[in-house]
Parts: structure tokens; C-alpha cells; sequence
């Protein structure tokens, strides 16, 4: 059911035309109270409002025949512009130049279309977005838009909201979601972030973290809100990592660290609960996934068996340290490195983790190398190369494919279908990489 109703249908061309799944997922998580039959029946095609009920309206921003981003009908045109640039330059160059060429559209008018302009009803809000916006920023709100993107690649929705005013200028950054899921991921993205944030501005430490200041709910729908990223943020050097692993070593020694046994680690236990969920059927999970979950829990028991006596240092963890998460802000001694998306963040975790993920990311997603030799690569790479005073090592390395492979089999079980074809092909999920990758025993 198509939960946000064109102003002027009867004015449809072929952009606007055909039903959109992933803008109709969006549209009911941001307002589930819509979801029941006959209720869009009472949004009107025209005008403004209807039997005593405001209308909220927005623009569909459509690329390569998808609605991407709903923007704030309200905002003009250089606004609306301001709004799509938010955080391009950080972005991969295919992705930056169509984002451009996208906010060029609306500067020059051309995505003025009828068919483009949608209504909602708004006192239909059921998440209360907006009113929970305008308080954490301090303004009424009518001071506030709200602009969506439209994302779901995990085969849920899971939409990114950006608060700015009237000129487009940021002022908040929500990410959204529904579900017990994502609720939890909300919840420890917050946590993880406040513990960063606070830490970051008691010390000098040269790094900048997006502030969290809301965690909102109803119903099953949960919104995070943080401080929006800089202005200037320019992206980091994917193949020159030592800049960005000083200021994490920083971070992490700035707080509380420790070195429990493999067996006593917080993280481990927490891995365990994962898989066994996969592997118990208490996350839904079918086929591969939950053969998964079972083979996760005997390769954990077989490295808690060979080396739950061994000591690892433990942090702060940001859980995906790579370059698409990481930014420079300004120049000279004021620069400073901007951390942000910690929804896989833990207060402890082995320090090693951060800086595998970064090897991996790089390899698998900037250079493009095959998951399964990248993971071989890491692993070689691990025996030879002792940073962090030897924090990283072989058996860091292969605890972090092991979370790997349990965190996109989660994913998985949440509905991603591109995870899951994909799930029983990739090298990284395979139990022989985990264990034995370079043909010795654990």
C-alpha cells in the first residue's frame, strides 16, 4: 500500500509513475499509524487539509528510476540543494557526481514536477519525529524540516533523516527503524556514541564524535538523533591508515581498558549470544544462516578451548572503523579526525578489531579484492605485522571474520536478500577461513 498519496496524480509522468516498495517501507515506518486499510483514503489529492487534518508535503528525489530521497517540499530551492550535499564529499566519486547532479536539478527547478510532490498526513505522525527534533534542537516545529533517505538495503527500511532549517542548514541527524532490531542497534549506537562523545570533549584527544541527544520511541519505531557532521568534512586516505589509528589509539587509552582472559571477554559473550540465537532459532533465521549460527558457536568453543587462558587488551570499540566512516575537519593544529555510524560499537571489545576492520573494509570495498582473499590476506597479514604494541595477531584476526561472519548472518536473518544470496558464497562466512585459513591448527 502506498502510504504517501500524490498531490496531483491525475499529472503522473513516467518518473513518478509505478509503485516504489522501499519509499512505502520508509513511509511506514516514519508513520506507522497510516498502515491500516482505508486509512490514506482520507489524504485528499489537492489542498492543504482535509476534515480538520494538516498535510505534510515533500519531494520525491528519483534516481536510476527509485525514489532516494524525500525532501521537505517547504525548503527552497538552494536549501533543498543544501540539504541533498549534506556529507557528498564524503562519499565514493560515482556517488558524489549523481548526488550533484541530483541537487543541480532542484537548484535550476527541473525537479518541480507534480508528480514528484507527495502529501502526508501529518498529525498521522505516529514516531513524533518531528516534535522530538524541535525539542533536542530548542525551536518550535515549524523551525524545523525533516528530509529522508530512503534506505533499506538491509531488506528492511532503515531511514536516515537530516532536521535543518529554513536555509537547509543542518541542525540534527536521525537514523530510524522499526523492530525489536533495530531498536537494540539504536540503542547501542547511543551508547557506544554518548561513551566516544564524552570522552573525545573531556580530552584533547584530536577527534571529533557526532554527540547523541535523543534516543526516542513508539510504539515498535525508534529514532536516534546526533549532532550533524561539520561543514568542511573531507574525506580520509584509505591507503595511509597511521594517521587515523593514532587518534584511535588515543581514544581508546583515554578510558578505561583492561586485558581479560578470551574467556572472561565481555565481547565474546556477547558473540556467543548471537550465534546461539542464530543457531536456536530465537533470531529468526532458515537454511544457511542458522547452519551458520551452529558453526559460529563450535568455532567459538574450539578458540575458547586453545586460547581462553590467552590475554587480550580491550577498549573502546568503534566496530566499523573504515574509511567511509572516518573525516578530517579543520586545518593545522585545529584538525581534527570526525568518527561517526558506531552502531556496532561496544564499551569493551579487543582493541584489534578496530584496525582489522579497517584492512578488510579497505580491501574488500576501495581496492575491490574478493571477500574470501581478503580474508587470507588479513590473516597473513596479522602473523607478520605486531601493531599496537602487539594488540593484533593471528587469533585477533581470525575473532574478528568469526564476528564478521555473525554480524552479516544477523543481517542476513533480519531480511537482507542480497546477504543472503550471497551468504552460502562468501569466503569470509566460511568456517575453514575462520579456523584454519593457513592449514595450522588453531
Amino acid at each position: 500500500m502506498t502510504l504517501a498519496m500524490p498531490v496531483a496524480p491525475e499529472q503522473a509522468g513516467a518518473r513518478g509513475a509505478g509503485p516504489d516498495p522501499a519509499w512505502d517501507r520508509t513511509a511506514a515506518v516514519v508513520w506507522p499509524s497510516v498502515d491500516e486499510p482505508g486509512r490514506t483514503a482520507a489524504v485528499p489529492a489537492a489542498g492543504g487539509r482535509a476534515a480538520g487534518r494538516s498535510l505534510d508535503r515533500y519531494r520525491l528525489v528519483r534516481f536510476d528510476g527509485r525514489v532516494r530521497f524525500v525532501v521537505a517540499a517547504a525548503l527552497g530551492r538552494r536549501a533543498r540543494r543544501a540539504v541533498l550535499r549534506y556529507g557528498n564529499d564524503l562519499r565514493a566519486p560515482s556517488r558524489r557526481w549523481a548526488r550533484r547532479v541530483v541537487g543541480s536539478w532542484f537548484l535550476v527547478g527541473t525537479g518541480d514536477r507534480a508528480d514528484d510532490l507527495v502529501a502526508v498526513p501529518g498529525d498521522d505522525d505516529a514516531l513524533g519525529l518531528r516534535t522530538a527534533a524541535a525539542t533536542a534542537v530548542g525551536c518550535d516545529e515549524g523551525a524545523v524540516h525533516l528530509s529522508f533517505a530512503v534506505i533499506d538495503r538491509e531488506g528492511s527500511a532503515r531511514p536516515t533523516v537530516l532536521v535543518s532549517d529554513a536555509r537547509g542548514r543542518a541542525r540534527l541527524f536521525l537514523k530510524v527503524g522499526a523492530g525489536a532490531a533495530r531498536q537494540a542497534a539504536l540503542q547501542r549506537e547511543h551508547g557506544a556514541t554518548a561513551v566516544a562523545a564524552e570522552r573525545s570533549h573531556r580530552h584533547d584527544l584530536g577527534i571529533l564524535v557526532p554527540r547523541p541527544v535523543l534516543l526516542h520511541r513508539a510504539g515498535t519505531g525508534s529514532a536516534l538523533g546526533l549532532t550533524p557532521l561539520p561543514d568542511d568534512v573531507r574525506p580520509v586516505d584509505p591507503h595511509d591508515p597511521a594517521p587515523t589509528w593514532r587518534v584511535l589509539d588515543r581514544l581508546v587509552a583515554a578510558g578505561p581498558t583492561s586485558a581479560p582472559r578470551l574467556a572472561d571477554s565481555p565481547w565474546l559473550r556477547r558473540l556467543l549470544a548471537d550465534a546461539r540465537g542464530l543457531r536456536d532459532g530465537t533470531t529468526p533465521a532458515v537454511g544457511a544462516v542458522g547452519d551458520l549460527g551452529r558453526r559460529a558457536v563450535e568455532v567459538a568453543a574450539e578458540l575458547h578451548r586453545h586460547h581462553g587462558e590467552t590475554f587480550l587488551l580491550h577498549g573502546l570499540r568503534h566496530g566499523d572503523w573504515s574509511p567511509w566512516n572516518l573525516g578530517w575537519t579543520g586545518t593545522g593544529r585545529r584538525r581534527r579526525l570526525v568518527a561517526w555510524d558506531w552502531e556496532f560499537g561496544e564499551v569493551q571489545a579487543p582493541v584489534a578489531l578496530d584496525r582489522h576492520n579497517w584492512q578488510f573494509a579497505r580491501a574488500t570495498s576501495v581496492d575491490r579484492v574478493a571477500a574470501g582473499a581478503a580474508a587470507v590476506d588479513l590473516l597473513a597479514r596479522s602473523a607478520s605485522d605486531r601493531t599496537a604494541a602487539g594488540a593484533t595477531s593471528p587469533l585477533t584476526a581470525r575473532l574478528f571474520l568469526l564476528d564478521m561472519a555473525v554480524r552479516r548472518a544477523l543481517l542476513a536473518a533480519a531480511g537482507s536478500s542480497v546477504r543472503r544470496r550471497r551468504h552460502g558464497r562468501c569466503s569470509t562466512c566460511s568456517p575453514r577461513t575462520w579456523a584454519e585459513p593457513t592449514g595450522a591448527p588453531f
